[in-house]
């Protein structure tokens, strides 16, 4: 049985998005540059607004509010345009990344993991969490001790525009614990 996907009107959603094999290449600059391109052309035919994003050298966490139910076609959109730009993760390249035949038959290439994860947010606290965790995500994976020392995240733009709260600025493990801590159930 496939597993049904509900999409609300003027929804908020969590997205995990992981490279094909977990490859570690997402912050290097020209993929970087490619996905912010991509995510561009493709807001421009199926607008979303961003509440968070991070991305990690394989894999990236993102809060979006949609408005219809093509939240497929948005991320069929940003992987196709991204790997159209990086030629090296073409499907038809001759690197050694790709060798399942039925990968190269559907055209999938390899830059991605063909499916995403995907959470309805329910509510207020679900929505802030799920951004902390977008934030906190570089420290988790040990990349950086504060947050906002991540330069491949909406952490810093969005404190700056007062988005996000003043305290955000000091996101580190002690910090987080607290925060978290105060949403046990």
């Amino acid at each position: 049985m496939r597993r049904v996907r509900r999409y609300y009107e003027g929804g908020y959603y969590f997205f995990t998005v992981v490279t094909y094999k977990r490859q570690k290449f997402l912050t290097e600059p020209d993929v970087i540059q490619a996905l912010r391109h991509a995510i561009a052309e493709t807001m421009k035919t199926h607008p979303f607004e961003i509440e968070a994003w991070v991305v990690m050298p394989d894999h990236m966490h993102c809060v979006w509010i949609v408005d219809d139910d093509k939240i497929p076609l948005r991320w069929s959109k940003i992987k196709a345009l991204t790997t159209k730009a990086l030629s090296r993760f073409s499907h038809e390249s001759g690197s050694d990344l790709i060798n399942c035949s039925s990968r190269k038959r559907r055209k999938y290439g390899k830059l991605w993991q063909h499916s995403y994860w995907e959470h309805t947010i329910r509510n207020e606290t679900e929505h802030e969490l799920y951004m902390l965790y977008c934030c906190y995500n570089p420290v988790k994976h040990g990349y950086v001790e504060n947050a906002l020392d991540w330069p491949y995240s909406t952490l810093k733009r969005y404190l700056a525009s007062g988005k996000y709260p003043e305290e955000w600025a000091h996101i580190d493990v002690s910090w987080l614990d607290d925060v978290f801590g105060s949403h046990e159930r």
